[in-house]
């Protein structure tokens, strides 16, 4: 029996109304998001002793949130048949029709174009460049191929790792080798800290159709294992730029303490293949990519 509190669009200009464009935008993985752009753009300016110039970061924080919300709001169109059965997702307002999907796709859309022009007009051409990109991948590549295969999530893992290397651009104004360096770092950064995710919400993904870990089995021993590996990578990458004269040893003191603690919860997980410890992976691993990227000014 449908709930009589659904499909009931809310009044414009209402709190209803306006939570439901919060939903569908995002907001809070998108404040996330930027503000691993903008801890990159401040490395960006500090490491080339460039002058803060406010008002390319306040491009940079409105135009990446717009983009962000654009990629999630179309994500919610396209996948709002496998969200109504999914009880994390079935309340977001285009699954659960209190927003109509024309109303979803010209908001994101707006969202798509006003996001690229500011970063364009604000900030410099490469980082409008490569937030498109990501926009690209992410609405026409990695939210097809989730209900497909398992590779999806390398696929995600590009436009997620991509806000770094853009916070980097928009201050240099270059794709530099220290753009790419950034970008394989948040890169392997996503693996552990999905997989994390897909492992506690294994059974309610299964209802929709998607297998997120890194193959068929759901939660053993093998897609374990892939996890610690993969966070080991991603210890040793970001341990990579102190070989550039990116940070310091010094910044060894934060990225192996940091690495360490993630990899021993990854080995947990391994060890008893219980969801509590993939919840401590995926909390740990949202404190590493902030306290990595802040250890490169030591």
């Amino acid at each position: 029996m449908t709930d009589s509190k659904t499909n009931i669009q809310p009044e414009p200009l209402s709190k209803a109304f306006f939570k439901d464009y919060f939903m569908l935008s995002k907001v809070r993985l998108s404040t996330s998001v930027v503000g691993t752009t903008l801890i990159a753009y401040y490395l960006g300016v500090h490491m080339n002793h460039l002058p803060m110039n406010w008002l390319k970061l306040f491009g940079l924080t409105l135009g990446g949130m717009l983009v962000v919300a654009a990629s999630n709001g179309f994500n919610q169109v396209y996948e709002k048949d496998s969200d109504k059965l999914m009880s994390r997702t079935q309340n977001r307002p285009v699954a659960d029709g209190r927003m109509s999907v024309n109303d979803a796709l010209v908001f994101s859309a707006v969202c798509a174009v006003l996001g690229l022009l500011v970063l364009a007009m604000l900030v410099n051409g490469r980082a409008a460049f490569l937030s498109l990109v990501s926009l690209f991948i992410y609405t026409l590549a990695y939210t097809p191929l989730k209900k497909k295969s398992p590779i999806a999530v390398f696929v995600g893992a590009i436009p997620g790792a991509l806000p770094p290397a853009i916070g980097w651009v928009a201050a240099v104004g270059n794709i530099d080798i220290i753009a790419m360096v950034l970008f394989l770092i948040q890169f392997f950064w996503q693996f552990p800290h999905f997989w994390a995710i897909a492992w506690m919400l294994e059974d309610d993904y299964r209802k929709a159709g998607y297998t997120l870990l890194p193959n068929y089995e759901g939660r053993t021993k093998r897609n374990a294992i892939q996890i610690v590996m993969y966070t080991v990578m991603l210890v040793l990458v970001s341990m990579y730029p102190i070989s550039m004269d990116f940070g310091s040893l010094t910044s060894l003191f934060v990225i192996l303490p940091a690495g360490l603690y993630m990899l021993y919860r990854a080995y947990l997980l391994h060890k008893d293949l219980e969801v509590k410890n993939a919840r401590a992976l995926m909390f740990a691993s949202l404190i590493y990519m902030p306290a990595v990227l802040l250890s490169y000014l030591l």
